[in-house]
């Protein structure tokens, strides 16, 4: 029997070879999918395990220089707090998981994407984090909610009576 193929040897990306060593076999959750890595020119293709459920990257699309540096990532949830200004803070929420990773992203985390500036954080973390959200929209919604009415026609009715 020959052996195995070796998908990559500079990473512990994870994946599964059946002792047959043609087939790989992905866990529960999870599918297999081809990746490309390494330099242009001398790139391979290995197979990873990628989140069935959530992950959007096209591995082979978008190669990367090495097994270590395979991601994956989620759709964005989106919003930009500046809709009428020049300037803008972009601000995305997305699922993320950087298997090579020896911090919170090793495992599938929330990111959080403030103006370029990535945080990520654990489901304990996360759901602090909604917690905070949603104390500060509620907050927002408060203040909001004391300003004048800004349609024109309430506009000209307070500048009417002032005058």
């Amino acid at each position: 029997m020959a052996d195995p193929p070796v998908p990559h040897l500079d990473a512990p990306v994870p994946y599964t070879v059946t002792e047959l060593g043609t087939r790989a076999v992905a866990s529960p959750g999870y599918r297999l999918v081809p990746a490309r890595v390494g330099k242009p020119g001398s790139s391979v293709t290995i197979w990873t395990e990628c989140p069935t459920s959530w992950c959007v990257v096209d591995h082979v699309a978008e190669p990367v220089g090495s097994a270590e540096d395979i991601n994956h990532q989620g759709a964005p949830a989106a919003l930009n707090l500046a809709a009428d200004q020049t300037a803008s803070v972009p601000t995305e929420v997305y699922l993320s998981w950087w298997p090579g990773s020896k911090d919170v992203a090793s495992r599938p985390c929330l990111a959080v994407d403030v103006d370029y500036e990535v945080a990520v954080y654990g489901r304990t973390a996360a759901l602090a984090l909604v917690d905070q959200l949603t104390a500060f929209a509620e907050n927002v919604r408060r203040l909001a909610e004391t300003l004048p009415d800004d349609s024109p026609a309430a506009t000209r009715a307070s500048s009417a009576v002032t005058a």
